[in-house]
C-alpha cells in the first residue's frame, strides 16, 4: 500500500476556500467600514456578487470540487476517499488513466467503467515530489492504465 495522491489535499482545498473568503472580505470591507454599502447597496453588492460568481466559475471549471482527498494504491485496487465517501476501486473497473494540467497543476484522472458514488472518474493531484516532473506523473498514469488492462485481461478467459 502506498499513497499516490498529494497528502495535504484537504488543507490545500481549504486554503482555496479561505482565499475566496479573504478576497471577498477584502473587497467588501471598505464599503462596510464607511457604511456606504448601506446607502448605495447595488453599487457595492453587484461587484461582490460578480467576484463570488467568478470564483465559483473558476472552481467549477477547474473541476476543483471533484478532487479526491486521498488515493492509496493497494496493489489490486485503489482506495479513494473524498470527504466522507470511501471507495475501493478494483483495477478491472478502471478503463483508463490520463494526466491533465489545468492551471499549471498536474492532475491524474482515472476513468471508470461503471458509475460510482464519486461519479464516472476520480481526479487527484499526485504527490508533491512529482509536481515539477510531468514525466513522473505520466508514468504513474501509464502504470495505472497498464495494470487496469491486465486486470481486465485476466478476468476474461
Amino acid at each position: 500500500m502506498r499513497i499516490i495522491s498529494f497528502k495535504d489535499t484537504i488543507l490545500y482545498k481549504r486554503g482555496f476556500w479561505l482565499s475566496a473568503v479573504a478576497l471577498v472580505t477584502a473587497v467588501a470591507a471598505p464599503s462596510v467600514v464607511d457604511k456606504s454599502i448601506f446607502n448605495q447597496p447595488t453599487v457595492h453588492v453587484i461587484p461582490i456578487v460578480m467576484l463570488i460568481g467568478f470564483w465559483i466559475y473558476f472552481m467549477q471549471e477547474g473541476r476543483f470540487f471533484s478532487i479526491a482527498d486521498e488515493v492509496i494504491d493497494c496493489g489490486d485496487y485503489l482506495e479513494v476517499r473524498r470527504g466522507r465517501t470511501e471507495l475501493k476501486i478494483p483495477f478491472s473497473s478502471i478503463s483508463a488513466a490520463e494526466v491533465s494540467t489545468p492551471y499549471r497543476m498536474h492532475r491524474i484522472t482515472v476513468h471508470l467503467r461503471e458509475r460510482t458514488n464519486l461519479g464516472w472518474r476520480v481526479d487527484f493531484w499526485p504527490q508533491a515530489i512529482h509536481w515539477g516532473n510531468l514525466l513522473a506523473v505520466q508514468k504513474i498514469a501509464v502504470d495505472l492504465s497498464d495494470r487496469a488492462r491486465r486486470a481486465v485481461g485476466n478476468s476474461n478467459p
